[in-house]
């Protein structure tokens, strides 16, 4: 049986532009991969502790002989972060959607959500004490 060495997470985007600019400028995360190097990006990676966050156009699906994704919220992308406040502060202030203001959780978890420019939900939580 095979071993699974890592998991990535693929965040399929009609506009990796912007969302380029959303996960690396806006949240800050460390770009690590980029496919091509050069000229119009099909896909980049992002660093997020141990995991790696990624993201794809259209472009690179077709390429590995893959239909267009489709829309919907079957997922959501969870960042646990220091500062719940904090970050939908500062990104409420870049223009970002807020789907959920912060809140307090029944399990005592602070969380909010917000949602990247192709109306992935991503869930940003802190649990103090954990």
């Amino acid at each position: 049986m095979a071993t699974y060495l890592k998991a990535l997470v693929n965040i399929f985007t009609p506009d990796i532009d912007r969302s380029a600019w959303f996960y690396g400028e806006v949240l800050g995360l460390r770009e690590t991969y980029r496919f091509p190097r050069s000229g119009k990006a099909e896909h980049i990676e992002y660093e997020v502790g141990a995991t790696t966050v990624a993201i794809s156009s259209p472009e690179g699906l077709k390429s590995h002989g893959m239909p267009e994704p489709t829309a919907g919220h079957p997922f959501e992308l969870a960042l646990k972060t220091d500062d719940v406040v904090g970050a939908v502060r500062d990104l409420e202030a870049a223009g970002i959607v807020i789907l959920r203001h912060p809140a307090v959780s029944a399990a005592d978890n602070k969380y909010a959500y917000v949602e990247d420019p192709s109306g992935t939900w991503i869930s940003l939580y802190e649990n103090p004490g954990k």
